[in-house]
């Protein structure tokens, strides 16, 4: 049902375009499913481990380790996409997120074996993450059209933040309510549906193919899979970490309620930058990318530094509000890079595993920044040195501001 809405709008609206509405429409459903899964624990995961007793540092070193598996699974992950197709990929990643999430559920209601319950979660959780981001990159880079891949990319943003407005109000309500474990389940289920619109239409890429190297332009694709790294560490300080400072120092006296308050601020700065993703989308295809993406870096930058000392819900909400309409700036355009490398290249699929395990080294990087300050000062001044290199290395996204026009 959804998948034929979404359809009848873009045949209406998109009439030029070159692949099957039907295929683009199924993409976008996928998608909408999985990002309302994905964001019902992922916003919750580290502060209920938090909850659970574990120490930051722990956390910490136990996504350094997370993201760092991910990377040479990459490669793993690029030759099933390449041999099978992705969306037979993103079908086994939905898959493999079940017993993760299994897992996590039980961390928090056994008493013996619980580490071994947080290693099958982290390994399931980091082959399921890294085989769905490629297979979708793969997918949507292949199906996009050329001369609109800004509004395409602006509506593939827009169907995110639709899924990323409810699905942080539901986790955080269902877990608040009942229990983080709720959620869990709640999102074990919808992962098996998210897969299924994908296979109305056939795989958008040749099967049976092996990864290529030989010949590889690495002067093209240098500059965005350094850039990428970006992107991983704003990940870490944006997300994981930013959450773990509100609970510790804003949102310290809400118990349980903490689930439900990080929730309805991080959906009320997704709504607010949903607009500016349908605007953004117009400036990318008006040969403004360059502009834009300087603008987000430049803003977020700014942003990370007064991360620190944010000390009231109002502020928090201001500054997520902030944080999704900057995130959207540089990364819309900067995602356009990365299609034009992947369409121009030839290597579609190598290129696709390179960024992911570029993505997936940057997230590594911050999670160790903060573990190391975790470890030699106090946990306030730990948080400040994350977003204070966090700030700093935002700046490198700006390498790529020239091919972004």
């Amino acid at each position: 049902m959804i998948g034929r809405i979404i359809s009848r709008l873009l045949r209406r609206r998109h009439y030029w375009r070159s692949v099957s509405f039907d295929q683009i429409a199924e993409l976008y459903t996928s998608r909408l499913i999985t990002v309302f899964a994905a964001n019902i624990v992922n916003l919750f995961a580290a502060v209920y481990l938090y909850k659970l007793g574990y120490s930051l540092i722990f956390i910490t070193l136990f996504y350094a380790v997370w993201y760092l598996m991910k990377i040479p699974f990459s490669y793993l992950a690029a030759k099933y996409a390449a041999y099978y197709g992705p969306k037979h990929g993103i079908l086994l990643a939905n898959l493999l997120r079940i017993p993760s999430l299994v897992a996590f559920a039980l961390v928090g209601v056994i008493n013996d074996h619980v580490m071994i319950a947080i290693a099958i979660f982290g390994l399931f959780q980091q082959m399921s993450t890294t085989l769905y981001n490629m297979c979708h990159m793969i997918n949507f880079s292949k199906v996009k059209h050329i001369d609109r891949a800004g509004k395409e990319i602006g509506r593939m943003q827009q169907v995110e933040k639709i899924a990323r407005v409810i699905s942080p109000l539901v986790g955080g309500a269902i877990a608040s309510i009942w229990s983080p474990e709720a959620t869990i389940i709640l999102a074990s289920i919808l992962f098996v549906f998210s897969a299924v619109p994908l296979f109305r239409t056939v795989e958008p890429t040749v099967t049976h193919a092996k990864l290529r190297f030989r010949g590889f332009p690495w002067r093209l694709a240098i500059p965005s899979l350094v850039a990428e790294t970006v992107v991983g560490f704003d990940f870490v300080a944006s997300g994981m970490g930013w959450a773990l400072f509100a609970t510790l120092f804003v949102f310290s006296g809400l118990g349980e309620g903490v689930y439900a308050a990080l929730g309805s601020i991080a959906s009320l700065g997704v709504l607010v930058s949903m607009v500016a993703a349908w605007v953004f989308g117009r400036v990318i295809d008006k040969r403004k990318g360059d502009v834009l993406l300087v603008f987000g870096t430049v803003v977020n930058s700014i942003l990370h530094v007064f991360r620190p000392f944010v000390q009231t819900p109002p502020a928090v909400i201001a500054t997520n509000i902030t944080s999704e309409t900057a995130t959207s700036a540089y990364a819309m355009p900067f995602t356009r890079v990365l299609f034009d490398v992947a369409d121009t290249s030839g290597f579609r699929i190598s290129y696709m595993m390179m960024v992911e395990m570029m993505l997936n080294l940057g997230a590594a990087i911050g999670c160790c920044v903060l573990a190391v300050a975790l470890m030699t000062i106090d946990q306030k001044n730990a948080f400040m040195v994350l977003f204070f290199v966090a700030a700093a290395y935002e700046l490198i996204m700006l390498i790529v501001s020239r091919a972004a026009r």
